[in-house]
C-alpha cells in the first residue's frame, strides 16, 4: 500500500514524493517530516557526526530537487522547537526557473554518470571542485594528486550538516564532467588530520573529511 505524501511548499504530493525519493537514495537513514509550510530532515539515533553529514547530503539533494521544480528553497539548520528539533527545515523562498548548473547537478544525481578512466590533471578539476565547496561555505584543501580535504569554517553540528552538503555538491559537480570523487574508505582520525594540517590551514579552517578521486 502506497502511503500518501501531503502537499508541501506549493508542490502536489506526488511531486513531493519524487523530491524525497531523490534525497533518500543517497542517505536512507534520514527521516523526513512533510508539512504544508516546510519539509523537515531529522537524524536517526544515534545522532552522530556521521548521521549529521548524511543529513547534509540529503539536504543538498532536497534543495536541488526543489530547484528542479522551480522552487527556491529557504533552509534553516538546527531550527529548534519550531521544527521539532529537526537537523534542518526547508521552506518556500520564492520561485525561480532552474539554472543550467542546477540541471547538470540533477542529471549527475539521477544518472550517477562517471566516464573518466584515468586520473585527470589537477588543473582540470581543482578550481571546479573548490568553487563547488565554496557555494556551501566550505573549503577544499588539495593534499596530493588524488586526495583532497573538505573543510568548514567552524565546528559543531551545523558545520557537520554543512560539510555533508558541500561533499555532495563536490561529488555531483565532479560527476558533471565525468570525474569520480568519493569519501575515503579507510577510517580517518579527525584529530590527527587537523593536527597534521594546522601548519597549512591555521586555526580558521576545520578539516571534516577526506575525499579521493577514483
Amino acid at each position: 500500500m502506497t502511503i500518501a505524501v501531503p502537499d508541501s511548499l506549493g508542490l502536489a504530493g506526488e511531486d513531493v514524493r519524487s523530491v524525497l525519493a531523490l534525497a533518500r537514495a543517497a542517505a536512507p537513514g534520514v527521516r523526513f517530516e512533510v508539512r504544508p509550510e516546510q519539509i523537515e530532515l531529522h537524524t536517526t539515533p544515534p545522532h552522530s557526526r556521521e548521521a549529521r553529514i548524511a543529513c547534509g547530503v540529503a539536504l543538498l539533494n532536497v534543495r536541488l530537487a526543489l530547484q528542479g521544480h522551480g522552487i527556491r528553497p529557504l533552509v534553516t539548520l538546527l531550527p529548534g522547537r519550531s521544527a521539532a528539533d529537526a537537523a534542518a527545515a526547508v521552506r518556500l523562498g520564492g520561485y525561480q526557473e532552474p539554472e543550467p548548473d542546477v540541471l547538470a547537478l540533477l542529471h549527475a544525481l539521477r544518472t550517477n554518470r562517471r566516464t573518466w578512466t584515468t586520473f585527470p590533471e589537477p588543473a582540470s578539476w581543482r578550481g571546479l571542485l573548490s568553487r563547488a565547496a565554496e557555494v556551501e561555505r566550505a573549503w577544499v584543501h588539495v593534499t596530493d594528486h588524488s586526495e583532497l580535504v573538505l573543510c568548514t569554517f567552524n565546528q559543531g553540528a551545523a558545520a557537520e550538516i554543512r560539510a555533508g552538503q558541500a561533499m555532495q555538491r563536490v561529488v555531483l559537480t565532479a560527476g558533471t564532467v565525468g570525474i569520480l570523487v568519493a569519501p575515503a574508505l579507510d577510517p580517518v582520525s579527525l584529530s590527527a588530520l587537523r593536527s597534521d594540517l594546522r601548519p597549512y590551514l591555521g586555526n580558521t579552517l576545520v578539516p571534516q573529511m577526506v575525499l579521493r578521486l577514483g
